[in-house]
């Protein structure tokens, strides 16, 4: 069965496990929407209800509540993309700089050659606050998925296949090889900068208002199917195209799990999604791979003992009662652990 270790009683077995697993295992992430949170409000059983009208024939009223989603994400979206001041829009990406910031020492302190210093983060996340909190880490490469080649149109298209690759920097003088630290970010479910153009899918990061509070269906139709996600609802997709994105970079995430030696850490993820949970639980069969999840709170914990119970593979961080487990003390874990990758205080 999965075993639970409390941060307050066993911190230091937390930091002497997550440390030997960071050394010699594929590492990869798994973000949810508590990583957002407070600038984006917690899901909670959205997609329970907008399934529900959808099933009752009451697409105004879905497409409306759909609306409603899409538009806590946005409004936090816009005030990123203006510049505009907000704490807690600042509070997000400072979680999330702080995060990329561990993983980049993480991954040039592993001692290992055999292993690149790569590392991917899946996330189910629509907003853009991974892609801002990346621009001070210029040693370090986000691989967001799309293909930037010169163009006189600026045109940047997304393409799965750039996730295989590796960028390496050698010297003009002597000859030297060293591979530089990559995160590849694959979004599970589109993401707002994703913009729809017959068979592809282009870069594109907009400034989107908001419609009017006396906003009709109609309008709220509209606003959704502008956007190139997979919505929260029965019947996720509006077009072949995200249908076939979606199921593929599933697929990534399933071979991703298969290899031997991997680690999967979870933050902010209920795994509430019957897709990636079942392929989570597919994956847990192969002994070689380690899924650490961190709760939030009690409840997290008890959810998380009962959809991955059988599992001894897994481990569930909980921060005991009556404390919760957020994003600052999520990072906190990692940074512990980063003295004992190299022997010294960071």
């Amino acid at each position: 069965m999965a075993r639970v270790f409390n941060l307050d009683t066993a911190a230091v077995d937390i930091r002497k496990n997550l440390a030997r697993s960071f050394q010699s295992a594929n590492v990869n992430f798994l973000i949810g929407s508590g990583a957002s949170y407070p600038a984006i409000p917690s899901a909670g059983a959205v997609e329970e209800e907008i399934a529900s009208l959808f099933e009752a024939g009451d697409e105004d009223a879905a497409y409306l509540k759909l609306y409603d989603f899409l538009a806590t994400i946005q409004a936090p979206t816009n005030k990123l993309i203006a510049g505009v001041a907000d704490a807690n829009n600042a509070t997000v990406v400072g979680n999330y700089t702080e995060y990329l910031g561990i993983i980049e020492v993480i991954l040039s302190e592993r001692r290992t050659s055999l292993l690149p210093k790569q590392a991917a983060i899946f996330t189910t996340n629509y907003d853009l606050f991974i892609e801002q909190a990346s621009l001070p880490y210029l040693a370090m490469r986000l691989n967001d998925g799309f293909s930037r080649v010169p163009s006189l149109t600026g045109r940047s298209e997304y393409s799965s296949r750039t996730f295989f690759t590796t960028t390496s920097s050698t010297g003009n003088l002597y000859n030297y090889k060293v591979d530089i630290p990559c995160i590849n970010l694959m979004k599970l479910h589109g993401s707002l900068s994703w913009k729809r153009d017959g068979d592809s899918i282009l870069f594109s990061v907009t400034n989107t208002p908001l419609l009017p509070a006396g906003k009709t269906a109609a309008q709220a139709k509209a606003f959704v199917d502008a956007y190139a996600v997979v919505l929260p609802q029965t019947k996720k997709f509006h077009t072949t195209l995200m249908d076939s994105t979606y199921y593929e970079l599933l697929r990534i995430y399933a071979n991703e799990l298969d290899r031997e030696g991997t680690l999967l850490v979870s933050f902010g993820f209920s795994f509430g999604d019957s897709h990636i949970l079942g392929i989570t639980k597919r994956a847990l069969k192969n002994p070689t791979l380690r899924l650490v999840t961190f709760a939030f709170n009690d409840a997290d914990r008890e959810t998380y003992l009962k959809r991955f119970e059988g599992c001894n593979n897994v481990d569930i961080i909980a921060p005991g009662p009556p404390a919760n487990l957020d994003f600052a003390k999520f990072n906190g874990v990692l940074r512990d652990i980063l003295p004992a990758l190299d022997g010294k205080k960071k």
